[in-house]
């Protein structure tokens, strides 16, 4: 993979020393100017990051015209709102009830602890999480729901809660690249834990940031298990089985307004609608909003982060990111803390 990001630098590479963020505070304005760190651009993070869940891009087979025709399909199909709403899976009922409770000072760890315990697979998924590294540092086995409330307080609880209800959203299985859904989910729930941390350190709302973080990239897994079922129905024989070239162009180039698009279906809060709106054709000078600057550097350091622990050669490139874009010092060591568990 060293080879392939030297040659992406050399086309996409961040070689200005004008968009290096060195800015440790940026304002929480209406305007933040999006520059790239010294070592990375969006662009060569992005190819990086997904040779990390779908495989060397030098290794594309040719489109056969039936595989042609079942992009053609689905893109069509995700552009039809009745028909989008059949792929994508609903918006758990429980998020509108934990970003109800942050406008509610009255709110209550109560009422979660009554929902999850009513969910055995929910209480399963809770504690797991719970019990993660990130969340129960200390390592004391927490084994109810009710030790949970009091380890990790109503702030953790939502952000335990909505990453318990939102993983199986995410995390899907698929015939092909069977661990797609599964890195997936790892990339969302580390960039959640970014976006939160980025936003307590610029003074904005923590769980608001976290929850943009883990549906950022809903229109990725969208389109690749609408691809992998349209391209298994029109299987016919092994050796043309799709590879990288049959699914990345694809989510490259609609997934962030796919991402937008199911967040208004889902109707989730303006901020986070108008957030992941600005990512669509992001690229360094533009300027946008503070919610959606935290997503752009938390989703770009984590993609990041992916190569670097697929090729250790790039981590001394990953730290130098780190600290160009003034992130917290410990953001790589909290999201091992992650990773390692999931």
């Amino acid at each position: 993979m060293a080879g392939l990001l030297t040659r992406f630098r050399s086309v996409f590479g961040s070689n200005n020393t004008r968009n290096n963020d060195s800015n440790p505070l940026p304002p929480t304005g209406d305007s933040i100017e999006v520059c790239h760190p010294s070592t990375f651009s969006i662009l060569t993070a992005q190819y990086g990051f997904y040779s990390t869940i779908l495989g060397n891009i030098d290794d594309q087979k040719p489109l056969s015209l039936p595989q042609k025709l079942v992009l053609t399909v689905v893109e069509k199909s995700l552009a039809d709102q009745q028909k989008r709403i059949k792929a994508v899976p609903r918006l758990p009922s429980v998020i509108p009830r934990l970003l109800q409770s942050l406008r509610d000072p009255k709110s209550s760890a109560t009422h979660y602890v009554q929902i999850i315990n009513k969910d055995p697979a929910m209480s399963t998924a809770v504690l797991k999480l719970a019990n993660s590294a990130y969340f129960n540092p200390i390592g004391k086995r927490i084994t109810s729901i009710e030790t949970a409330v009091v380890k990790l307080g109503i702030e953790g609880l939502r952000t335990v809660l909505s990453a318990a209800v939102m993983q199986p959203v995410i995390q899907r299985k698929s015939y092909y690249y069977t661990e797609f859904g599964h890195k997936l989910w790892t990339h969302a729930l580390c960039c959640a834990v970014a976006c939160e941390q980025i936003a307590k350190q610029r003074g904005l709302e923590p769980f608001k940031a976290y929850l943009l973080g883990l549906v950022h990239d809903i229109g990725k897994i969208t389109i690749f298990s609408e691809l992998s079922s349209q391209f298994q129905l029109n299987q016919n024989q092994e050796q043309n089985k799709p590879g990288y070239a049959a699914f990345a162009p694809l989510m490259q180039s609609t997934s962030e307004t796919l991402s937008h698009t199911v967040a208004k279906d889902w109707s989730l809060p303006e901020e986070i609608c108008s957030a992941l709106a600005q990512q669509i054709n992001l690229t360094a000078g533009k300027h946008i909003g503070p919610y959606a600057h935290i997503l752009y550097q938390a989703n770009l350091i984590c993609e990041i982060y992916a190569i670097a622990k697929q090729d250790d050669t790039q981590m001394p490139a990953a730290e130098q990111a780190l600290q160009d874009m003034a992130l917290p010092d410990n953001l790589f060591k909290l999201l091992d803390s992650i990773s390692v568990q999931l």
